[in-house]
């Protein structure tokens, strides 16, 4: 007798790096103002990040700055008539920290300056700790499939079980195309929280995950 069971292990973790996401944002009515006020914010922001990456115990483990890019546009008034042109320059950065209190204290410096905004924050593990978290969960989720089809063979009069085949969802051999959805691959999936505060308002959420596969076991007398 064949039997086929899916097995899983959810796990959840408290973040070790979070990366904030800044906005730098100007507007006004003077092409050369905007993008000179724009630029002298992004090398300010940008000379505090390189500040907190230095040293072997630097709060700061990575950091981005993107290009600065400029719109324009002509907003129309009450009266249907076409009003004096806009200007707009702005810029994305990057700041991955290790250290949380570092990072709310930062967070809460950039958003005092005018045209600033932390858009959101990105809680992570260290790459050696997802490697091990993922091959335990893949470990756990094998068992328990193991254990389930141990269960259903049992009650049904068999004595044991041995394994033929373990795969991530959709890909047993017998299978046919367009099968069942992962929930979750295998090899796992990580979901990361966000938290769109700033300042001492962030709080690290946990970062989960879940380990799924699909295991097909023989019965024996």
């Amino acid at each position: 007798m064949q039997i086929t069971v899916v097995g899983s292990h959810a796990w959840s973790l408290a973040p070790e790096r979070g990366t904030v996401h800044l906005l730098v944002d100007i507007e006004g009515e003077e092409r050369a103002s905007v993008s000179r006020e724009a630029a002298e914010v992004v090398d300010a922001l940008g000379r505090d990040l390189h500040r907190l990456r230095q040293g072997s115990d630097a709060p700061l483990t990575w950091y981005s700055v993107g290009p600065l890019v400029t719109r324009s546009w002509r907003p129309w008034g009450p009266d249907g008539q076409p009003m004096a042109p806009r200007f707009g320059a702005s810029a994305n950065l990057k700041a991955k920290f290790r250290d949380f209190t570092a990072m709310a204290e930062a967070t809460t410096r950039w958003a005092e300056h005018d045209g600033v905004q932390v858009t959101h924050v990105e809680w992570a593990l260290t790459d050696a700790t997802r490697t091990a978290t993922e091959a335990a969960a893949l470990t756990r989720a094998v068992e328990e499939a193991r254990g389930r089809a141990l269960a259903i063979a049992q009650a049904a009069g068999w004595r044991d079980i041995e394994i033929q085949e373990v795969a991530d969802p959709g890909l047993l051999a017998s299978e046919p195309p367009g099968g069942p959805v992962p929930v979750a691959s295998g090899a796992m999936r990580m979901s990361f929280k966000e938290d769109a505060g700033g300042g001492g308002g962030l709080a690290p959420e946990d970062v989960r995950g879940e380990a799924v596969v699909h295991a097909r076991f023989e019965a024996h007398r």
